[in-house]
């Protein structure tokens, strides 16, 4: 035997057989079931709104609140970051400097007291070079 396929449902409807309540400034035209036909009461303009004065300070409540909590979150993401950053900066230059030391233990360990001129001269001039780097950033940084 053959299933019988069905078009899948929409939106259930509710028990009442009445339309969903329309949300606005004034109130929609209230239906009622089992009315007669032309006894439909339409809302006037001296209906009270749906939305009263507290509801919306209530929700410029809410807004600020969330305004804030926001406005703190960033503020806490923003001072991690500098943390995370100046570790990262102190993380590297560490290792900088143990790789400049193992360049110099292998070095002293491959020619002891006797260098070869132009090694010596390499090296005498990367250590002037970050040394006068250094000093111009920090003469930078703190001014």
């Amino acid at each position: 035997m053959g299933e019988v396929t069905r078009p899948p449902a929409a939106k259930p409807i509710p028990k009442s057989g009445l339309r969903p309540r329309i949300i606005g400034p004034v109130a929609p035209p209230v239906y009622t079931a089992g009315a007669k036909a032309g006894a439909i009461r339409i809302a006037s303009e001296g209906a009270e709104p749906l939305v009263t004065e507290g509801m919306k300070a209530r929700q410029r409540e809410i807004g600020k609140k969330r305004r804030v909590v926001a406005s703190m979150r960033q503020v806490e993401e923003e001072e991690s970051a500098e943390r995370w950053a100046g570790l990262r900066a102190w993380a590297l230059r560490l290792v900088a400097v143990l790789i400049a030391f193992g360049v110099y233990l292998k070095m002293q360990s491959m020619y002891g007291d006797r260098w070869p001129m132009l090694a010596v001269w390499i090296f005498l001039t990367v250590m002037l070079g970050v040394a006068v780097t250094w000093l111009l950033w920090y003469l930078d940084y703190s001014g």
